[in-house]
């Protein structure tokens, strides 16, 4: 009587099965397909699942629509299984080399799998993908995800067409850590900053109200902004504290409606000597505060002053480089297993298949 296998033994051999692997594989392709069409009819949900990675996605909107999204979580756990039994496989086949040597090339494969499956494992709990960043010239971000990481944008010259439309983003941006230069290139759309996982693309450009021009009889033309100072001959400073592009007064406060010009406004400070600071705000479109004007302060918005700012597609994933491996592993498995079929058809070790 043969003895029966022990439990860890009948384990392992199921890790190994090849049914098993059909049967998750089959399972995994059924609930993509139908899963395919949820999506296709559910935007609402899905729409934004390219835009973040899955952990992201799932905890901002999956998990809040679980009747739609279950069968996701099903099929992430076949492929995991799946990858499971690939690996089991592939150990199994290292332990008996010298027996499969010639099955090199399918286990390459196998092993280039699993890689593949874990780059992306790995870059859906540890990467990020932010949309829309808007980089300013001479203004370092900071990049989230990435501590002690900035980008700073150097150069920006987008490429318009006869009608105005952006043909192109080129740009110059360098990537530090902290006060140390890591990258320095210019990108444009087809020519992504690439570092170690990171990649930067230029997707559009736009423009915003970072102060105003004013006209002063003594001076001429004057720039005010955020933090800009001026001292007058009386010994008076003005200082603009804050800006809003678009304000509105809401009781005693002023708060911001937007960034497109409307109703602009500026928190002022006015120090003179021998008198107490003032503090308050000047609504461009009405007259002049009286503090300015009994200071002799005669000053008058003719322009908006704007800032042209790169948009930017910033994504990281840190498992691109185990990826890169896999894939390479899955190529070359795949040519050697092909030369060894042929090689073996040639020397009538293998059946015809007609």
């Amino acid at each position: 009587m043969t003895p029966r296998p022990s439990f860890s033994k009948r384990l392992w051999s199921l890790c190994c099965s090849l049914k098993l692997a059909i049967v998750l594989a089959s399972g995994a392709t059924f609930l993509a397909m139908a899963g395919s069409l949820v999506m296709h009819f559910n935007p609402n949900v899905f729409g934004a699942i390219d835009q973040l990675t899955l952990i992201d996605w799932w905890q901002t909107r999956g998990a809040a629509h679980l009747r739609l999204s279950w069968w996701l979580t099903l099929f992430a756990t076949l492929v995991l299984l799946l990858g499971i039994n690939t690996l089991c496989c592939f150990i199994d086949w290292l332990g008996k080399i010298r027996a499969r040597w010639r099955k090199l090339g399918e286990y390459l494969i196998h092993l280039g799998c699993v890689l593949v499956l874990g780059a992306y494992i790995w870059g859906s709990f540890s990467g990020f993908r932010h949309d829309s960043v808007p980089l300013y010239l001479n203004q370092p971000y900071p990049i989230g995800g990435l501590p002690g990481h900035y980008l700073r944008l150097d150069h920006f010259e987008p490429r318009l067409s006869e009608t105005g439309r952006p043909l192109d983003m080129r740009s110059r941006v360098t990537l530090l850590r902290g006060d140390q230069q890591l990258a320095a290139t210019e990108i444009s759309i087809n020519h992504p900053l690439l570092w170690r996982g990171l990649v930067v693309v230029p997707v559009s450009f736009g423009r915003d109200v970072r102060g105003f021009r004013f006209f002063q009889p003594q001076r001429g033309t004057l720039d005010l902004a955020t933090g800009s100072r001026v001292d007058f001959d009386s010994g008076s400073r003005l200082t603009v504290e804050t800006f809003y592009p678009d304000a509105m007064l809401r009781g005693d406060r002023v708060i911001k409606r937007g960034n497109r010009l409307g109703e602009p406004a500026m928190l002022l400070r006015l120090e003179q000597p021998g008198q107490a600071e003032w503090r308050g705000w000047y609504f461009l479109r009405g007259p002049l505060p009286y503090p300015l004007v009994s200071a002799g302060i005669r000053i008058r918005p003719t322009q908006p002053l704007f800032r042209v700012y790169s948009v930017l597609t910033i994504n990281y994933d840190p498992g691109s480089r185990l990826a890169l491996a896999g894939g390479i592993l899955i190529i070359s498995g795949i040519i050697i297993a092909l030369a060894s079929f042929y090689r073996k058809r040639r020397c009538g070790d293998h059946p015809d298949i007609r």
